[in-house]
C-alpha cells in the first residue's frame, strides 16, 4: 500500500513560491522542501519575474495580491513567453465562485484558497509535477521524432545530390524560396511550413529513376516514351516518400508539384484551386529557379516571363508574389554596385540603376534613364498611391 502511494506522487521538481507574507512564504517553502522539491522564493511580483528568467522553474505558486506585479499579471506575462511549460498555481484569500473563475481565466492551471490545507497543496503539486514531467517527456519524444525526420530528409536529399549535383542544388534553392513564399501567403499557417519545406527539398526525387539522357533534353525534344517517363517523376517521387508514414503529407505535394493552374499539368491535370497551395508554391519556386539558373534569364527580364505564366501555369496571386521577390533580388544585387536613395533625395541628372516596376509587376521606368524633375514627380505620384517602393537605386558617380 505504501509503495503504491509513493508511485502516485509526482517526481521532485523546481518550484518558485511568490508571496509577500513572510510567514506564508516560510511555511510553504519549508513544507515543499520536506517533500523533496527544490524551492525558490520571491517576496513580490518583480522579484518573482526575475527568478523566472534566471531559474529552471517547473511549478510556480503565486499569491494573487502582491506589490508590483500581482499573480494574474505574472500569469498573463508568463503565458506570452515561448518557453518550456510552467504549471501555475494561484493562491488567494478570495474564495467566491466568481473569484475562482476569474483567477483560472488568467491562465493559471489551479487555484488554492487560503488558509492553505497542506494535504490539498501536496495533492495539487503532485498533479502539477506529473503534468510537467509528462510535458517534458513528450517534448523529448517530439525532438527525437523531429531529428529522425530531418535525418531521413537529409538522406533522401543526399541521394538526389549523388544522382545529380545540379539537381540537388536546384532542390535546395527551391525549398528556400518555397518557404519564403509560404511565409507570405495569406492561406498558409506556421504548422504547414515543415511539410512544404520537406516536399520542396524532395520534389524531384522521382527523377533518380529516369536516365540522364532524357533529363538532359528539353521537353520539346523528348519523344513520346521519353516524355511519358519524364512526366511520371512526380508520382514516382510521391511513392518513394510515402513509404515513410511521417512524410506522407509531403508526398501529396510532391505528386502535385507539376500540376498547372489551367489544368494542363501532370500527372493528373487538375486545375486551379484543386491543387494544394503548398504544391503551387513549390511549383512556382521550382519554375523561378529553373528560369534563373538553368535558363540563365537575367533578373531584370524575369518579371516579364513570370507575367506570361499568370493564369496559365501559376495563379495570379503567386505570380505577383514571385515578382515581388524578384524585385527584392534585383534591388539587393544592384545595391552592391549602386546607391540607394529615397524618392525625396532624387535630383535631376541622376541615372536609374535598375528598372522600376509597380508592385503588380507593371513597368514604370527603364534602367539607365536620366531623371528629370518631371520623372521624379511621376515616381513620387506612384509612391503616394502605393504602387511603388519609396526607395530606388541610382548609379554611383564615378
Amino acid at each position: 500500500m505504501h509503495l503504491k502511494k509513493r508511485q502516485e506522487r509526482g517526481r521532485p521538481v523546481n518550484i518558485l513560491i511568490a508571496d509577500d507574507d513572510p510567514v506564508t512564504l516560510k511555511l510553504l517553502s519549508t513544507q515543499l522542501s520536506r517533500w523533496g522539491h527544490t524551492v525558490y522564493k520571491a517576496m513580490d511580483g518583480d522579484d518573482a519575474w526575475q527568478s523566472l528568467q534566471r531559474n529552471p522553474i517547473d511549478i510556480f505558486i503565486v499569491d494573487w495580491i502582491m506589490p508590483g506585479l500581482d499573480g494574474q499579471k505574472l500569469s498573463h506575462r508568463l503565458r506570452k513567453q515561448k518557453r518550456p511549460y510552467i504549471y501555475l498555481i494561484l493562491i488567494s484569500a478570495l474564495d467566491t465562485k466568481a473569484d475562482i473563475v476569474s483567477g483560472l481565466k488568467s491562465g493559471v492551471d489551479d487555484y488554492i484558497t487560503k488558509p492553505i490545507d497542506m494535504n490539498v497543496l501536496r495533492a495539487r503539486v503532485d498533479i502539477g509535477s506529473r503534468i510537467v514531467n509528462l510535458e517534458r517527456t513528450l517534448n523529448r519524444k517530439v525532438e527525437l521524432i523531429t531529428e529522425n525526420h530531418y535525418q531521413t530528409i537529409r538522406m533522401f536529399t543526399q541521394l538526389v545530390e549523388v544522382f545529380d549535383e545540379e539537381l540537388g542544388g536546384h532542390c535546395r534553392r527551391t525549398s528556400k524560396l518555397a518557404v519564403e513564399l509560404a511565409h507570405q501567403h495569406p492561406d498558409i499557417g506556421d504548422a504547414e511550413l515543415p511539410t512544404i519545406e520537406t516536399a520542396a527539398l524532395l520534389h524531384d526525387i522521382g527523377m533518380v529513376g529516369i536516365p540522364k539522357s532524357i533529363l538532359n533534353k528539353k521537353r520539346t525534344q523528348m519523344v513520346n516514351n521519353e516524355r511519358q517517363l519524364y512526366q511520371s517523376h512526380p508520382a514516382m517521387g510521391a511513392r518513394i516518400v510515402s513509404e515513410i508514414e511521417i512524410l506522407r503529407p509531403a508526398a501529396l505535394l510532391i505528386r502535385r508539384h507539376h500540376e498547372q493552374f489551367n489544368g494542363k499539368g501532370f500527372p493528373e491535370g487538375i486545375p486551379g484551386e484543386e491543387i494544394p497551395i503548398g504544391a503551387q508554391l513549390i511549383s512556382a519556386a521550382s519554375m523561378y529557379d529553373n528560369l534563373k539558373h538553368k535558363g540563365n534569364v537575367p533578373l531584370a527580364l524575369l518579371p516579364e516571363r513570370l507575367q506570361q505564366m499568370s493564369g496559365y501555369q501559376l495563379s495570379p496571386l503567386i505570380v505577383n508574389m514571385l515578382i515581388k521577390f524578384n524585385l527584392s533580388e534585383q534591388h539587393e544585387a544592384k545595391k552592391k554596385e549602386n546607391e540607394e536613395r529615397n524618392l525625396d533625395q532624387l535630383k535631376p541628372g541622376m541615372v536609374l540603376a535598375t528598372n522600376i516596376y509597380m508592385k503588380t509587376g507593371a513597368f514604370v521606368m527603364a534602367v539607365d534613364s536620366e531623371l528629370t524633375q518631371h520623372s521624379i514627380d511621376k515616381l513620387e505620384h506612384y509612391y503616394r498611391i502605393g504602387a511603388i517602393s519609396p526607395k530606388v537605386l541610382v548609379r554611383k558617380k564615378r
